[in-house]
């Protein structure tokens, strides 16, 4: 019985041994052909992609229902992508202001800081140009259908004050020809020689309060800076060719931080308009208006680039229909902010080429005797300088100071009416830090008066009333300028694109705020050789890149351009590899404009 039992056992096993092994001969042929087949429609690759960025948004597998919904309704419609209108009149539009913007308008500063004989022409050139431009708008408007795009929009009225400004501006600047040679004093501000060396050149020139001296009258304009020293006439002479002769040995763009600009033009002498400044009726007219023609054209001359550049940004926004509804106030907070941080970029690089020499803004010492304190009244820059002068770095203080003052109440007006949200406290915290830092500024500014003033002096005796040494150690303007980049790469947004192109700009203001502290440690530490010419520390050109492209990288943070960037598909990095490009672009040309400008200088100066 026992063996009877001990067989069953073993045909048991015997079975269970052989269903096993069937089933596993039935198997093996099924996944051999799930293999095959699998294998025959999947195309080789590398590494497959882990994320969905780099495609347009309505290809990303991840978007809940109502995102889709919002994608499927998401309308490109725009001035320059419908086909209605005149498509010429608004490629000549767009073309024509671009060119007056980047191109003429800033030819003409250079020239009219040359005291070229072709600015005139040249405004007049930017003056028609301008006004073609806002007449091809105007055909554009009228050719486009009633029912408009973007309503109500304001960049017809802005487009109309540009010509206005444009016009008053050449007039201006018509009327503060002088009307003779003899009256050329009557027409320039006062002006003062920046100094090698106080100690062993006993003597600066000093410019009139209405007059910059020509070469032949500058030696007439020589004063001590010892007031009651009286130098004989030879002496004074020979101090000025020697000074002239230093400065002509220098080829580099030193040549531009001497405040002798280039000598101002007989009207004779301008080409087109001479015939104009014949007339006796011209010069009856300019004898009575030359004065506050003149106030107007400089008030105008510079601050118009600014309004040229605003108009351009009013454009492109209504052209690509931003900003509408409500989004105008993200719009406004990131143009404004991002179009200040680029301006500071293009004025720290012009500083850098030797913009504000004559006040010691380009990195220079300068001082002023005794003689100008009779003479300050006529120039609202000196009036109320103090001894140490107005730096730019008190300048910066104040805007931070007067910005952040501004903008406590303009980070509610998208929520007005409603309680203040954690947001808006969040923001309205940053303008806090703008109104303490921009007074800490101007505070520090006030501490370090006495200490320009003897600093530029050295161990000289001499009786000035201002002086500086080119810069200010104030931290509070770079402290400023990190401490937004900081606290905005760490703000978070509604999407990871928005959020990477924040932390873009937010590090690059950073990274400048840092190399300008750097600028202030070198100035500091390894003072210039050359007093009285600009140091040009290199990190100034690192620092301006920063602000240049922290700037436009800010103003393509806002969320109606992160909408069109991810509805297409574009990284982050596509937009800031194109703004690093623009941007190295454009300080090519800033650079090659003042390096031009003191070419037709020293020209100038050489060929009287």
């Amino acid at each position: 019985m026992v063996r009877f039992v001990s067989i069953l056992s073993l045909l048991s096993c015997a079975a269970a041994l052989t269903t096993a092994h069937m089933d596993m001969d039935m198997d093996a042929p099924a996944t051999t052909l799930l293999d095959v087949s699998a294998t025959a429609t999947l195309v080789p690759v590398p590494h497959e992609p882990k994320h969905v960025h780099g495609v347009p948004i309505l290809q990303w597998p991840s978007l809940t229902p109502a995102e889709r919904l919002y994608w499927q309704n998401y309308n490109t419609t725009t001035y320059f992508t419908t086909r209605e209108g005149s498509r010429a009149a608004l490629r000549y539009h767009a073309t024509t202001l671009l060119l007056l913007a980047f191109v003429l308008y800033p030819l003409s500063l250079a020239l009219s800081a040359a005291s070229s004989r072709w600015y005139l022409p040249l405004l007049f050139a930017n003056l028609c140009v301008g006004a073609s431009s806002v007449a091809a708008l105007s055909l554009f408007k009228i050719t486009f259908p009633a029912d408009d795009l973007y309503p109500h929009n304001i960049y017809g009225t802005t487009s109309a004050v540009l010509i206005a400004l444009m016009l008053v501006h050449f007039f201006a600047a018509v009327l503060a020809v002088p009307v003779s040679p003899e009256s050329l004093n009557d027409y320039h501000p006062v002006d003062a020689i920046p100094l090698d060396d106080l100690e062993s050149t006993p003597v600066m020139v000093v410019h009139s309060a209405r007059g910059s001296p020509s070469p032949s009258s500058n030696r007439d304009t020589l004063c001590s800076l010892s007031s009651g020293t009286n130098h004989k006439r030879d002496h004074l002479r020979d101090n000025d060719d020697d000074y002239d002769d230093d400065d002509d040995d220098d080829d580099s763009a030193d040549a531009d931080i001497t405040a002798v600009e280039a000598p101002p033009l007989a009207p004779q002498d301008v080409p087109v308009f001479n015939i104009l400044f014949a007339c006796a009726r011209y010069q009856a007219l300019a004898r009575r208006l030359s004065r506050p023609a003149l106030t107007v054209f400089h008030l105008l001359n510079y601050p118009l680039l600014l309004y040229v550049f605003a108009d351009v940004v009013v454009g492109f926004a209504v052209g690509n229909l931003l900003g509408k509804g409500i989004r105008i106030f993200n719009l406004l907070a990131h143009w404004i902010k991002g179009g200040v941080f680029f301006t500071l970029g293009v004025v720290s690089l012009a500083r850098y080429c030797g913009f504000g020499a004559k006040y010691g803004w380009a990195w220079n010492r300068v001082c002023f005797t005794a003689q100008l304190s009779k003479e300050r009244s006529s120039n609202l820059l000196f009036r109320f300088a103090p001894a140490g002068t107005i730096t730019m770095e008190g300048i910066e203080s104040f805007l931070i100071f007067f910005y952040g003052s501004t903008n406590v109440f303009l980070e509610h007006l998208a929520g007005s009416g409603g309680a203040w949200t954690a947001k808006d406290l969040q923001h309205v915290s940053i303008a806090f830090m703008f109104i303490g830092t921009g007074l800490c500024g101007l505070l520090t500014e006030y501490k370090l008066n006495h200490w320009r003033l003897e600093h530029a002096r050295g161990h000289s005796h001499a009786d000035l009333v201002a002086a500086t040494p080119g810069y200010s150690p104030n931290p509070f303007p770079a402290f400023t300028i990190f401490w937004t980049g900081i606290l905005m790469s760490q703000h978070a947004q509604a999407s990871e694109t928005s959020t990477t192109i924040h932390m873009q700009w937010g590090y690059l203001l950073s990274y400048g705020s840092f190399f300008r502290l750097l600028t202030y440690l070198i100035l500091f530490l390894v003072p210039s050789a050359r007093r009285g010419t600009a140091s040009k520390p290199f990190t100034e050109l690192i620092t301006s890149f920063c602000l240049f492209c922290g700037g436009l990288v800010f103003m393509e943070s806002t969320d109606q351009s992160i909408d069109a960037m991810e509805y297409r598909g574009l990284t982050p990095m596509f937009t800031f590899n194109l703004s690093v490009g623009f941007v190295s672009l454009l300080m090519a040309w800033e650079m090659i404009l003042f390096i031009w400008k003191d070419w037709l200088v020293k020209k100038r100066k050489t060929s009287l």
